[in-house]
């Protein structure tokens, strides 16, 4: 889909060079504008970056797989004894049934067998060693200390195994949901910067035509004088006028001269300015295919501001910003609950400890289950909890104020939309009674009972009626978007643009 809209552009900018004939609409300005600006590449790889991440905490509900393993190479012997050590040689039976028989009244013999005795009335009395006040035993078994040793070398270990959580008092789920709503929230943002784009790409377009309609009206201006100059050469050739009016004439064509290079000027640079927003050399020259009719009146304008209210970017944002709050707040409330995990592995070594330490590879599995139950850590967990309903309660404060923002600028957008009507309506009047006024001066002047003076200053008040109607109908143009940009509509419009 990316590739295909980068073809798209490119043929689009193609044909545009190659033929100098494109003529591009308001829609298709704002389309390029909202592919080439970088606060919408930024915005949307925030987006991407977000998604990652839900995508991420998503994979805390599946088992954890892991592999460990490594090797050692030992230095040393392992000294399993740290002395000599005589162990008593106790007879069998004593194992098979215990000390309690070795008693010297019923089996004197198995006594004497086991212990060092002394007889005493004819009954064997065990000796007791007078050190340490213990019997002393008839056999010990020697086992001498430099025997008793491992000597390993290299040691392989590995284990296998994997986690997979049961229980964590809602951290995992309440994670994820933050990640989601984190995601909703940088998508809104986005849908900010689009509109705030779209604002600009606006401006611009309509800075063109306005500029566009100016020129063509100091052009006008200037033909008019033309004809009124070459009229009055004639006159003074005939000795009718003298050559002060004509003089009076060619001073106000160099003003108006002047005007039409400021307005050629101002032109080429708003062009310059549109082309950078959409992405086009600057030097690129194509037709607007806009004009500044179409004005209407607002036929609901209560309806605006609910729509603001449902559609506003900055709404949604903050409406997700809220929701993650929440939702921390229940994720530090998780800290309180235990955590319930199953694990398992299956673990080898080399040397085999299940096999005398042979230099072989030795391996068994383990499962089990593990508990972990927060008991008292100094207020900590109630602190942060303390601290995620603060953060929680700022973000419900921020939304109701941007509401109340947000209420007053569509309000505002409402009284200027509706003021560039009234202003249209008026210059228009302006204009047309400018008219007049030019072509009843230009009469009495031709009839004698008018100066050139009064023909020059009527066509002045035409130019300037002219210009502010120009203007109010730019401004009606600008109003327009501003006032759905501030009613939430242009970012559904930019959605509806985007499928």
């Amino acid at each position: 889909m990316k590739k295909k809209t980068t073809f798209t552009f490119l043929l689009m900018l193609i044909t545009i060079l190659s033929t100098g004939q494109k003529k591009m609409t308001l829609e298709e300005c704002r389309k390029l504008a909202l592919k080439h600006n970088k606060k919408i590449k930024i915005a949307q790889e925030n987006q991407y970056a977000v998604e990652a991440i839900k995508k991420s905490t998503k994979t805390q509900f599946y088992p954890n797989f892991s592999f460990n393993g490594g090797y050692m190479r030992m230095n040393k012997k392992i000294q399993m004894l740290s002395e000599d050590i005589f162990l008593p040689v106790v007879p069998s039976e004593v194992y098979q049934n215990g000390f309690e028989i070795l008693d010297p009244s019923t089996n004197p013999g198995l006594v004497e067998e086991t212990f060092v005795t002394k007889d005493f009335n004819g009954i064997p009395i065990p000796v007791e060693d007078p050190q340490t006040g213990e019997p002393l035993f008839e056999n010990y078994a020697y086992l001498p200390k430099d025997q008793a040793t491992l000597d390993i070398k290299n040691v392989f270990f590995g284990s296998v195994g994997f986690t997979q959580p049961i229980y964590m008092g809602g951290k995992i789920r309440n994670t994820y949901k933050m990640a989601k709503y984190g995601e909703q929230m940088m998508e809104a943002k986005k849908n900010v910067s689009e509109s705030e784009v779209i604002l600009e790409t606006d401006e611009k377009y309509w800075k063109v035509i306005s500029l566009k309609e100016k020129v063509k009206m100091v052009k006008d201006y200037l033909k008019r004088v033309d004809t009124l100059l070459v009229d009055l050469k004639n006159l003074q050739k005939e000795g009718i006028i003298t050559s002060n009016d004509v003089m009076k004439v060619k001073v106000k064509k160099n003003n108006i001269e002047l005007k039409l290079l400021k307005a050629k000027n101002g032109l080429k640079l708003s062009r310059m300015a549109l082309n950078q927003t959409v992405g086009f050399p600057l030097d690129t020259t194509f037709r607007l295919a806009d004009s500044l009719g179409n004005i209407y009146q607002l036929n609901n304008p209560d309806k605006y501001l609910s729509t603001a209210m449902e559609q506003r970017p900055e709404l949604n944002a903050l409406n997700k910003g809220v929701k993650v709050a929440k939702t921390g707040e229940k994720l530090m409330l998780s800290r309180y609950l235990p955590n319930i995990g199953v694990k398992a592995s299956y673990n080898f070594t080399n040397p085999n400890p299940y096999n005398g330490f042979e230099e072989e590879f030795g391996a068994d599995w383990t499962v089990g289950v593990m508990v972990n139950i927060p008991i008292f850590h100094f207020g900590d967990k109630k602190h942060t909890l303390n601290a995620a309903k603060h953060y929680r309660k700022a973000a419900q404060e921020k939304l109701e104020e941007t509401k109340e923002l947000v209420s007053l600028e569509v309000k505002k957008a409402i009284f200027k939309y509706n003021e560039a009507i009234k202003k249209i309506e008026m210059t228009e009047t302006s204009l047309a009674q400018a008219e007049e006024n030019l072509e009843m001066t230009k009469d009495n002047y031709k009839e004698g009972i008018g100066k050139i003076a009064d023909v020059l200053e009527a066509q002045s008040s035409w130019q300037e009626a002219y210009t502010n109607y120009i203007e109010a109908k730019t401004e009606f143009k600008l109003n327009e978007t501003k006032l759905m940009k501030a009613s939430g509509r242009i970012d559904s419009m930019v959605n509806n643009e985007n499928n």
